[in-house]
């Protein structure tokens, strides 16, 4: 299938930095497998639709992920590190349109004036050295997941401040505080509860007392510091969870090497070291006093990604993926068919009945699906839900391969549209089918990449019907960079 593409966008430095035959770190060179760069970019263009689009889904699917992990030859040695792009794919009257565009960060501006690299564990030691002791910051990779509120999109990274971009164009108009709000942080993950029309975060300010500073956005864009929560040592939190009531944080014993982090020594995944003697403490705060907070201990575990959370009388109600360590931070972008990871223990959707005030987290089994990137209806986040959908391992037949799974919570049900192993599946993005739509009634939108033929699509399922074949594919005109996150925006908002 041949798909006319619109021109460029031009830009004769990122040309130059696409093509850039620099030296590329032997580290690097076999550091992915599944990371794909974005070869050029483009503007909105006309995609082709195999099938049919749904009537009434109509809105623009945003994704961001690691976009572009070479620059100038020179290759970045984690997935994290990798300079961010947005996807977006809108959808309207049957048609569908698509662009994606690299992210310019302020100091990626800077290496295109300069026509090397300037940032990341690629460089040689004494240079990043020399840079850190020059004060020079780390490089907003915005490479994590998209974020809309009050009519604005941003790019997210957990690192840093959001970035934010055009939802017309794509076009960067660069990093903001939120109008003063924000500290040094945002996370990739804010959680919205649909009841509050608010969405909450966190940022971790390391020093010399570590501490969560906790902010909320409502859905007109207006933010605020809610306060800060100290922490007992400086850690990697990815995610969090939100209720009606309450911010809940599950924080293992990621410890960021603070020593190596500063001196930027070693690649992103050697900054981290996994400490299970120090246990997960669980710490459950007051949305509105957060000066009341709970917490306890309880034996290691890991979380990348929560799916939703809800008050359930004085308990607590959190779905996440589950892992029994941090094996996953090296294996990110990489073939799990590697001898060297073998021994990394995949990821478990299970339910965490959080009983603070006996100080008790129990443990509850939502059916053995492994997978990641878990998510539920947006219209109940915050609430009882009783239905998880998530990128999964295995298909339904019990062959190898990969799927996109619904996981009905109260009577058990797990359904899968089955992919082949080389079909790799993004979080899945659920759109309800009206306003009014009963919970999980709608469509499921997953990127999926064909790593062999390397070719792209975003599949559109009936939610109610993943084990029959998609909607509609629709095709995108590269083979897409593997996104992390995503999020629909009906055309109506």
């Amino acid at each position: 299938m041949s798909i006319a593409l619109s021109a460029p966008v031009p830009d004769a430095a990122l040309d130059a930095a696409f093509a850039g035959a620099g030296r590329a770190a032997p580290e690097a060179a076999r550091a992915f497998d599944h990371l794909t760069d974005l070869e050029a970019e483009y503007g909105f263009t006309p995609l082709a639709v195999e099938g049919a689009l749904p009537e009434g889904l109509e809105g623009t699917l945003f994704r961001v992920g690691p976009a572009r992990a070479t620059l100038f030859g020179v290759r970045v040695l984690h997935p994290f590190e990798a300079d961010g792009g947005m996807l977006a794919v809108r959808l309207s009257g049957g048609r569908a349109e698509g662009a994606h565009r690299l992210v310019r960060s302020r100091q990626l501006v800077e290496e295109l004036a300069a026509g090397r690299r300037l940032y990341g564990s690629s460089l040689s030691w004494p240079t990043r050295v020399l840079r850190a002791l020059q004060g020079k910051e780390r490089k907003n990779v915005a490479n994590t997941s998209p974020f809309v509120a009050g009519g604005r999109l941003f790019a997210l990274v957990e690192s840093s401040r959001p970035t934010e971009l055009d939802p017309a164009t794509l076009d960067t108009r660069g990093e903001s505080d939120l109008g003063g709000a924000l500290g040094p942080t945002f996370s990739a993950h804010p959680h919205r509860v649909a009841a509050r029309k608010t969405s909450y975060n966190f940022g971790v300010r390391y020093g010399r007392t570590p501490q969560l500073d906790l902010y909320a956005v409502d859905d007109d864009g207006r933010a605020r510091s809610l306060g800060a929560v100290p922490l007992s040592a400086p850690v990697m939190l990815h995610d969090f969870c939100a209720t009606r009531r309450h911010l809940v944080f599950f924080v293992s014993p990621a410890v960021i090497r603070v020593g190596r982090a500063l001196l930027r020594w070693g690649g992103f995944d050697s900054w981290v070291r996994y400490e299970p003697r120090r246990g997960t403490e669980v710490i459950v705060v007051d949305i509105d006093d957060v000066s009341r907070v709970r917490r306890f201990r309880v034996d290691a575990f890991f979380q990348w990604h929560f799916a939703n959370a809800y008050d359930d009388g004085e308990d607590l109600v959190v779905d996440l993926v589950r892992y029994p360590g941090l094996g996953t931070l090296g294996a990110i972008g990489k073939d799990t068919d590697r001898p060297e990871l073998s021994s990394v223990e995949g990821g478990v959707l299970v339910r965490h009945r959080v009983r603070a005030a006996r100080e008790q987290l129990v443990v509850e089994d939502l059916g053995g699906v492994r997978g990641e990137f878990p998510r539920c209806d947006p219209r109940v986040e915050g609430e009882r839900h009783r239905v998880v959908f998530l990128a999964a391992e295995g298909r339904a037949d019990g062959a190898q391969g990969n799927a996109v799974a619904r996981v009905d919570i109260g009577t058990g049900a797990i359904t899968r549209a089955n992919l082949e192993r080389h079909e790799l599946p993004s979080e899945p993005v659920f759109v309800p089918r009206s306003p009014g739509a009963p919970e999980g009634d709608g469509h499921v939108l997953a990127l999926v990449t064909d790593v062999k033929a390397r070719k792209s699509a975003v599949h559109v399922w009936d939610a109610a019907h993943l084990d029959d074949a998609p909607l509609a594919r629709v095709h995108l005109p590269h083979a897409s960079p593997q996104t992390f996150h995503g999020t629909f925006l009906p055309a109506n908002s």
